[in-house]
């Protein structure tokens, strides 16, 4: 009888043993639990939810850890929203700037040709101010489309596709700068004269414009310029390069 007593009492104590275990190790994981899925949920740019634990003992200390590290998270994201912010602002701006400047050279050189040409000399003067005076317009109009895109930059710019020649569009472009002296430009369309293409024919040339430009500043100073622009043609599609002797 004595035995199956002390049997009993150790049976009570190891299961009420069990029990307290339990009961103490769930009182230490769940707050890790609980810290462990708001940990799972932290994403930048986004501000987790604070942690409520009211206890003082070591799982509270790590809590309002958490909870400042969230807070100074949360900080640092919308410091990093404003500068980015900031940068793109910059950086439009400097597009914006570049873009402007471009149709300026062409209308620069053009206008500098006329003023140096004279009417009692040159038998197609008439000819060469029509042409020069296209050129300007165009570049305003370059100009003035840029003004409007500018204004309307919150929006995704629609492409205004045309289906046009590839060559006789380049070879436009190329006229724009065929009155410095500081550059050869040589061409070649062989086997590609034939060659349409359906795209913004605006945004087509401003990006030619671009590399044309880029690639006269590569050109080192009294060294005489040799730019080359060139299609290639592999049935499926047109490649279009321009190759300089700069730097």
């Amino acid at each position: 009888t004595m035995i199956l007593a002390f049997v009993n009492i150790y049976v009570f104590l190891l299961l009420a043993s069990i029990l307290a275990a339990y009961f103490i190790s769930a009182r230490i994981t769940d707050p890790l639990k609980l810290i462990r899925n708001h940990l799972q949920g932290v994403h930048l740019g986004k501000n987790p939810a604070p942690i409520q634990y009211r206890s003082n003992d070591e799982i509270g200390i790590l809590v309002s850890e958490y909870n400042r590290k969230v807070e100074e998270l949360a900080n640092s994201a919308e410091l990093l929203a404003r500068s980015e912010r900031e940068s793109a602002w910059r950086e439009m701006a400097r597009q914006i700037a570049h873009e402007i400047k471009n149709p300026l050279t062409p209308m620069k050189l053009n206008i500098q040709f006329l003023q140096r040409t004279d009417p009692a000399k040159v038998e197609n003067y008439n000819e060469i101010m029509k042409r020069v005076t296209e050129t300007v317009i165009e570049q305003i109009d370059n100009l003035s489309a840029i003004a409007t895109e500018f204004s309307n930059f919150a929006k995704i710019p629609k492409p205004h596709n045309e289906r046009f020649n590839l060559s006789d569009r380049l070879r436009d472009i190329i006229k724009l700068y065929d009155y410095t002296d500081e550059s050869d430009f040589v061409t070649q369309f062989e086997g590609a004269e034939n060659i349409e293409v359906f795209a913004d024919k605006e945004q087509f040339s401003r990006a030619i414009i671009n590399l044309i430009k880029n690639a006269i500043q590569a050109i080192p100073e009294n060294s005489k310029g040799k730019i080359i622009i060139e299609i290639v043609n592999d049935n499926e599609s047109a490649i279009v390069k321009i190759t300089d002797n700069g730097k």
